[in-house]
């Protein structure tokens, strides 16, 4: 299990309250701020430590602790000058990872330029995956990373490949992917080469989008005819 972090969430609208929630799902030290009381009185409940106050004054931050985060996200929306103002504080104060809410191209700029380590666009973002799993369901099962052409997912195996073993099925080869974990019947494991694929078996794989794909349609053509 990955060593618990702490991670300080700046804006606790829509997004910011939902990162919250998953946050301390995944049982993460989650510290959150906001410069409206109704707000961190919702989320108080959910996190290890709320507070009300103005993100863009540091001696507020640092009374909290707020450089002892691990990681913190500017999760504020429509205030771009706060988003800035916080991202650059929080950045001064020397913590390790920097995350940030953009509104518009230029906002993200400004934002990289004061040192921020990642800039999002949550509400792009969130279209652009909606409109992937409508046209292709099957990207609901996988995650992005390093950008959009390298997925990481888990998937059923294929019929055909039912009691193969996983060098038989050459994933490398075929499809330019590599299994990372095995799932039979709730139990993970690291598969060897010569681990026998059963029906219900679950396989976390990583891929490219493109080889990922393939393999997806060469499934569903398997399962239902198409």
């Amino acid at each position: 299990m990955e060593e618990k972090q702490t991670i300080l969430v700046v804006g606790l609208g829509r997004f910011g309250f939902s990162l919250c929630e998953k946050l301390s799902e995944l049982g993460q030290y989650v510290m959150a701020v906001d410069s409206r009381k109704d707000r961190v009185e919702t989320v108080a409940s959910l996190v290890d430590f709320s507070a009300q106050l103005n993100a863009t004054e540091e001696e507020l931050l640092n009374r909290i602790g707020a450089k002892e985060a691990d990681v913190a996200v500017v999760a504020i929306g429509e205030d771009i000058e706060s988003s800035i103002l916080s991202a650059a504080i929080l950045r001064g104060m020397g913590i390790k990872t920097v995350i940030a809410r953009a509104q518009t191209n230029l906002h993200a700029r400004v934002l990289a330029r004061v040192g921020v380590d990642k800039v999002i666009f949550p509400e792009r973002d969130m279209g652009r995956r909606l409109a992937e799993s409508i046209v292709n369901p099957w990207t609901a099962d996988f995650t992005s990373m390093s950008g959009r052409d390298f997925l990481v997912g888990e998937v059923a195996v294929l019929p055909s490949m039912v009691g193969k073993t996983l060098m038989e099925a050459d994933f490398q080869k075929t499809y330019n992917g590599v299994v990372l974990l095995f799932d039979r019947k709730g139990k993970r494991f690291l598969p060897r080469y010569d681990t026998v694929m059963e029906e219900g078996d679950k396989i976390l794989l990583a891929g490219s989008e493109e080889n990922i794909k393939k393999l997806m349609e060469k499934k569903d053509e398997e399962e239902n005819g198409k």
